[in-house]
C-alpha cells in the first residue's frame, strides 16, 4: 500500500471515529475518542497492580532500587552516545558498503510509512504495544509499593500505536519521600530493559530453535524465501514466500543448502549475470529453473531477487508455505521487541520535559537541581533534534 493512502485513510477513520463519538446518541465519556487519539480508563488493573506489588515487596524494591543506578547510568550514556554521534555524520566509514557513508547512527523519529515501513509496521506495532504494557505496568507496580494511590489504569490508541498508561495521584505522589518517587520514575526504563534483555536471549542461534522445537526442527535444513522482489527473475518464475530452498543446480553443479549462509554464499561468489539456475524446494521436492540477471550494485555479480532466512522444517504439513513462514515472522517480532524496548528505555531517560528521565534526574538531585535544570533540559533537546537533523539532511531517514 502507498503511504499516502494508507496516512489517508488513518486520518478518515480517526476523522470519523471521532464525530460519531460527539452525537448525542452515543455521547462517549469512556473510552475519550478524539481526533486521532482515544483512551479507555478502568480502575479494574488497579486491583491486579495492588496484589502483584504486595506480593515480593521486598523483592519489588530491590529491584527498583537497582532501576535508579541503571536509570542514572543510561541517562548519562544517553546523553553521551547522542552527543558522540554528531560528529561522526563528518566522518566517513571506512569499511562500510558504500563508500563515504558517515560512521554516525541514524536517528530518526516514527513516522509510519516514511521511517517505519508499511512491511513492517505490524512488527513495529507488536513491539510498542508490549514495550509500553511492560513500562507502565513497572510503574504502576512501583507506585502502589510506594503506598501511592492511583486515579485509574487503562489503554490508549494514539494514530496506529497502541499502549497503556498509569495514573498516579497527584497528592499522594508529592507526599511520598524522595526515594520513593526516583523508585517510580525508574521502574519503567527497567522494565523495557529487562524484557529486551529476555527477548535477545530468546534469540540466540542457540536458543530460538529450543524455542520453537514443539513444532519444529531444531537445526535448520535449508534457505526460507521471506520476501521475493517484484518485477526480478524469482517473481517472475514463480518463487513464493514460504518456499523452502534446499538445493541449487548451477554451472557450477548441484549445491545442497542447509541454511541462510549457505544460500548467501551461492549468490554473493557463484552467481553471475544471465545463468541459468535451477533451485530445489522442500516442499513436494518441486524445482523452478530461471536466469539469473545484473545485480543493481554490482554488475559483475547474479541477481535474483530472493530475499531467505534459516528454514526449519515444521512438524506438521498443514498450510505448508504458512506454518514455514511462522519461525521468521516470531524471530523478526521479537527483534523488534527487544530494539523498541532498548529505544524506549534510552530515549525515555533522557532529561527533556515529558520524559521520565527529566523527573528521575529532579527528584534525585532535589532543589540543586532548579538552578541546572533549563540548561540540562536545553542541553538534551538540543543534542536530539540536531541528531534527527543531520540524520535527514546527510543519510537520510531511512526505514525500519
Amino acid at each position: 500500500m502507498d503511504p499516502l493512502v494508507f496516512l489517508i485513510i488513518v486520518i478518515f477513520a480517526w476523522f470519523s471515529l471521532s464525530t460519531i463519538s460527539r452525537i448525542p446518541w452515543f455521547d462517549f465519556k469512556n473510552p475519550d475518542i478524539g481526533l486521532g487519539y482515544a483512551f479507555y480508563r478502568t480502575k479494574k488493573l488497579n486491583n491486579l497492580l495492588d496484589r502483584l506489588a504486595q506480593k515480593g515487596r521486598f523483592f519489588w524494591k530491590f529491584l527498583w532500587d537497582i532501576g535508579i543506578i541503571s536509570g542514572l547510568g543510561i541517562l548519562l550514556a544517553g546523553l553521551i552516545i547522542f552527543t558522540i554521534n554528531i560528529p561522526l555524520f563528518f566522518i566517513p566509514s571506512t569499511d562500510g558498503s558504500i563508500p563515504g557513508t558517515p560512521t554516525a547512527i541514524s536517528i530518526a523519529p516514527v513516522i509510519p510509512g516514511i521511517t517505519v515501513s508499511l512491511e513492517t509496521l505490524p512488527y513495529f506495532l507488536i513491539a510498542v504495544m508490549v514495550g509500553a504494557i511492560a513500562h507502565e505496568f513497572a510503574h504502576g507496580i512501583a507506585a502502589r509499593g510506594e503506598n501511592i494511590k492511583l486515579k485509574s489504569t487503562g489503554i490508549f490508541v494514539f494514530l496506529v500505536f497502541f499502549g497503556a498508561f498509569v495514573e498516579p495521584d497527584d497528592k499522594s505522589f508529592s507526599e511520598k519521600p524522595q526515594r520513593s518517587k526516583i523508585r517510580v520514575w525508574a521502574a519503567g526504563a527497567l522494565a523495557n530493559m529487562i524484557v529486551a534483555l529476555l527477548f535477545l536471549i530468546i534469540l540466540i542461534p542457540l536458543l530460538f530453535p529450543v524455542f520453537i522445537s514443539p513444532f519444529y526442527q531444531t537445526s535448520s535444513s535449508g534457505a526460507l524465501v521471506v520476501e521475493t522482489v517484484s518485477d526480478t527473475p524469482a517473481s517472475i518464475s514463480g518463487i513464493k514466500a514460504g518456499f523452502a530452498i534446499i538445493g541449487i543446480n548451477s554451472t557450477s553443479g548441484y549445491i545442497q543448502i542447509n541454511s541462510v549462509a549457505g544460500f548467501q554464499n551461492f549468490t554473493n561468489n557463484l552467481l553471475s549475470p544471465n545463468q541459468e539456475v535451477t533451485f530445489f524446494f522442500d516442499n513436494e521436492l518441486r524445482s523452478i529453473t530461471l536466469i539469473s540477471t545484473e545485480h543493481p550494485s554490482n554488475s559483475t555479480r547474479g541477481f535474483i531477487g530472493i530475499r531467505t532466512a534459516d528454514y526449519f522444517k515444521p512438524r506438521v504439513t498443514f498450510l505448508p508455505y504458512l506454518v514455514n513462514l511462522f519461525p521468521y515472522w516470531i524471530s523478526t517480532a521479537f527483534l523488534y521487541i527487544f530494539m523498541i524496548n532498548l529505544m524506549f528505555a534510552i530515549i525515555n531517560l533522557l532529561p527533556i520535559p515529558i520524559l521520565d528521565g527529566d523527573k528521575l534526574l529532579a527528584d534525585f538531585l532535589g532543589p540543586k537541581f532548579n538552578r541546572y535544570q533549563p540548561w540540562i533540559r536545553y542541553y538534551a533537546l538540543g543534542i536530539l533534534l540536531l541528531n534527527m537533523l543531520l540524520s535527514f539532511f546527510i543519510t537520510g531517514w531511512g526505514q525500519l
